[in-house]
């Protein structure tokens, strides 16, 4: 598979930015498979992206990726303030095939019993 252009992921970060479901997972399945390749542009939108939707949207495709930088930053999201982007990254690191993901959800649950989503 030829290395992802700029072009092609624009066209895939626009296509996670639609109300229209189909036109959503269409984008995010385009990128899941292909986090690695394109993960420090995918922490730099998510570390400047302020909306709740979206800042989810790019921590659950973040969690595909086992890639230190993504464990660290699903963990930090951990104690976002937003619910959506928290619940996420818990089930990206419960999920991950990363021990030290499955550590950090572990550690989290025990640490946050009051947690709704837990």
């Amino acid at each position: 598979m030829d290395k992802m252009n700029q072009a092609e992921f624009d066209k895939y970060i626009a296509q996670l930015r639609s109300d229209d479901s189909m036109t959503y997972e269409d984008g995010f399945h385009s990128l899941d498979t292909r986090v690695d390749e394109v993960l420090v542009q995918l922490i730099e939108l998510e570390e400047k992206e302020t909306e709740e939707d979206f800042k989810s949207k790019l921590v659950e495709l973040i969690g595909c990726s086992i890639q230190p930088e993504a464990i660290e930053l699903l963990k930090k999201r951990l104690s976002s303030p937003f619910y959506e982007v928290r619940i996420w990254a818990y089930s990206s690191l419960c999920h991950s095939e990363s021990k030290e993901g499955n550590q950090i959800a572990e550690e989290y649950k025990v640490k946050n019993p009051d947690e709704e989503f837990l």
